[in-house]
């Protein structure tokens, strides 16, 4: 529909669905009408085709009758010659042509109709003549006994065919009455489809930048045409977006000063800590060494959430180079960091890697890598089983890196919410250190910036399994450990 098609439109959703439903509901009324006179028609007009037919039908019976009682009268007159057979000759005769006149009025008697009228004059004058002249004239009603009947006959024909009219009529009027109800009920789907689209439309362009707000992509600068209500609440998204924005800078401005800020204090706090462990400033007793193991511990413990939200911050700000990597040298650091925790918890580590190059960022593959070996680490079994391997996807060929271990299965209520910042499931850490939540958040998002995905493997049961699939790059180079 054009622009200047939709100005006639009421700008109100209460009123357009109002005017959606006149108008839809206004041809089927039509129809209901329609088809009610009709009816009615073809009821009156069946109503007087049937009563119209018994009447001539039953005049056409009398006359017969009357024709019959004629003749009596007469043969009996000429007998008795009683002054009242005559006069009730004569009154049989007048209800006779009486009855003709009346049947000739609502049939086509033609030249049967002009004889009997004829035969009727001679009828008249036979009851003024004499006995003998009776007697020899009588022989008049066979002939007008045998036009009688046979206006009968006609007149059941000519029934018949106006019943058969009746019958063609009633054909002709159903068949306007299915091509109206067609027509009517076609403008009624079309016009209820037509107005289905016009609020359906806005609402999708709605639910579209739901969509693209959730997903953090810039939402379309279209204005949304439709009803006042659907489009205000597009510029309310629209604001929505702006204002979530300018949160989601200031969150990332405030991670990045809170980081730098709490460096400084960190470095005096660890390098005091150290000072005091080594007994630079003198001996400690037992009591005060355990105190400053603790001091130093927490420290590492500060740092690394400081180097997290360093690189949560970090992670949506630079930018991404993507090159082939060699994945095996960076495993083998991050397995390094971890070296202590995995010789405390006696863990079987096991290193499968394909000959293959994936495409990514090295700096965001490090983190990625970091964060899954911390995880699995961590929330292993004592004496459990730590396996990496990678290998070529069969449907799409992307590089896939899993990185599994023993361990207590992820509840179902946390598989989804895992991945979220600042979110840890009901699963109790083994590592020395608490968590922040923030690991398996910031690999995700390096995983999605390099173009890739990291995802919880749901149909390995028999281990914690991360799934991280990257594009890519044919090259040689990496052995298999």
């Amino acid at each position: 529909m054009s622009h200047a098609a939709l100005r006639f439109l009421p700008r109100s959703l209460l009123r357009l669905v109002l005017v959606a439903f006149t108008l839809v509901l206004l041809p089927l009324i039509l129809l209901v009408i329609q088809n009610g006179r009709s009816l009615e028609q073809v009821i009156l007009s069946a109503q007087a085709g049937v009563e119209s037919a018994v009447v001539d039908t039953r005049r056409a019976t009398d006359m017969n009758d009357l024709a019959l009682e004629m003749e009596r009268a007469i043969r009996r007159y000429v007998v008795l010659e009683n002054p009242e057979i005559r006069q009730s000759y004569l009154r049989l005769l007048e209800r006779y042509r009486l009855e003709l006149e009346q049947l000739l009025f609502s049939i086509d008697g033609g030249d049967l109709g002009a004889s009997l009228q004829h035969q009727l004059l001679y009828l008249v004058d036979l009851a003024q003549a004499s006995n003998d002249e009776i007697r020899d004239r009588v022989v008049i009603f066979n002939s007008f006994s045998s036009a009688t009947v046979a206006l009968d006959k006609l007149t059941r024909s000519q029934i018949d065919a106006r019943i058969q009219q009746e019958r063609a009529h009633v054909i002709v009027v159903r068949q306007q009455l299915l091509l109206l109800s067609g027509a009517l009920g076609g403008a009624s789907l079309l016009l209820a489809l037509l107005f289905t689209y016009l609020i359906i439309r806005p609402v999708r362009q709605l639910e579209k930048r739901i969509l693209n707000l959730g997903a953090g992509v810039e939402p379309e600068t279209k204005p949304i045409r439709g009803p006042a209500e659907l489009v205000e609440l597009g510029d309310k998204l629209q604001w929505l977006h702006l204002r979530l924005r300018e949160l989601e800078a200031q969150k990332l401005q405030f991670l990045r000063h809170l980081s730098h800020e709490l460096k400084t204090p960190l470095a005096s706090l660890r390098e005091g800590a150290d000072l005091l462990l080594e007994q630079v400033t003198g001996p400690l007793t037992d009591e005060q060494e355990e105190i400053c193991e603790l001091l130093v511990l927490n420290s590492f413990r500060l740092q690394e959430l400081i180097e997290q939200l360093l690189d949560y911050n970090r992670i949506q700000q630079v930018q991404v180079y993507e090159e082939p990597v060699v994945v095996l040298p960076l495993l083998e650091q991050s397995l390094t960091a971890h070296r202590l925790t995995i010789e405390n918890k006696n863990l079987q580590v096991s290193v499968a890697l394909i000959d293959e190059c994936p495409l990514a960022d090295g700096h965001r593959l490090k983190l990625v890598l970091d964060n899954l070996i911390s995880n699995a680490v961590n929330y292993a079994d004592v004496g459990g089983v730590l396996q990496i391997t990678s290998q070529l996807s069969a449907e799409s060929a992307e590089y896939v890196l899993t990185v599994a271990n023993t361990g207590q299965p992820i509840p179902e209520q946390d598989k989804d919410r895992i991945f979220e910042p600042f979110v840890q499931g009901n699963q109790v850490r083994k590592g020395v250190l608490k968590g922040s939540g923030i690991g398996l958040s910031i690999a995700r998002e390096a995983a999605l910036s390099m173009g890739g995905r990291l995802i919880l493997d749901t149909e390995m049961t028999e281990l914690v399994c991360f799934e991280l699939s990257l594009p890519n790059h044919n090259n040689k180079g990496i052995s298999d450990e």
